[in-house]
């Protein structure tokens, strides 16, 4: 004889139809906390990016001023340089002028001599003409190199005092451009954290963010 089912005790299919519906839910809470999971790492990367582009933007207007300013030192480092260099090649030439002078004051002394005729001699009246000629011009060739000579010493300190300023924006120029550098591989790395959602991506961009931020402080503080 055939027993009735119970009818408390569910069906097999009431059973397969509750576990469905477990696991529906199962993943909808899955669902909801990789959403959940996906938007906190978001606005974690938005505000990390707003934080290294602000930056990089003050990176890139401070390294701009300090490039400039290295620029034109090293641009009035080169003017003296090229001046100093057409003065002393006119230098150069004034001493060779004055070389020729020389010989030929001494060779009318030294014919003064062979003759037995004294400066003042009327007999000698136009050598002495051309010797004190010759004297005048070549008093003048020395006044006229030692200030030359001058000019080309302050020019050779210009360079050297234009070289040295310039090396301190050269510097910082050269660490600002590190730190940009450095911070937008952060941003990139963050670009990528919100495409993969790996969060390992997000602090590694932090962390390499904070490095860029710490090097271009150095640039603008110099401590190395």
């Amino acid at each position: 004889m055939a027993t009735e089912p119970d009818p408390q005790k569910p069906t097999e299919e009431t059973l397969l139809l509750r576990e469905e519906v477990a696991q529906q839910k199962a993943q909808a809470m899955a669902l909801a906390e990789r959403e959940a999971f996906t938007d906190a790492l978001k606005n974690r990367v938005s505000v990390a990016a707003i934080i290294l582009t602000t930056a990089l933007s003050f990176i890139g207007n401070v390294k701009g001023d300090r490039g400039e300013t290295a620029s034109g030192f090293k641009s009035a480092a080169s003017e003296a340089r090229r001046q100093g260099a057409e003065l002393w090649a006119y230098y150069q030439t004034k001493l060779t002028e004055r070389t020729s002078l020389e010989l030929a004051r001494d060779r009318i002394r030294l014919d003064l001599q062979k003759r037995g005729l004294a400066r003042t001699d009327p007999a000698a009246k136009a050598d002495a003409f051309r010797l004190t000629g010759y004297e005048e011009r070549i008093r003048d060739f020395d006044a006229e190199t030692q200030r030359v000579f001058y000019r080309v010493q302050e020019l050779e300190r210009q360079e050297d005092v234009s070289q040295r300023a310039a090396q301190e924006p050269g510097r910082a120029v050269f660490w600002y451009e590190l730190g940009a550098k450095l911070i937008t591989l952060a941003l990139i790395l963050l670009s990528v954290t919100i495409l993969s959602s790996k969060r390992y991506l997000l602090w590694a961009g932090v962390l390499l963010g904070s490095i860029g931020l710490a090097v271009a402080l150095n640039g603008y503080f110099l401590f190395l």
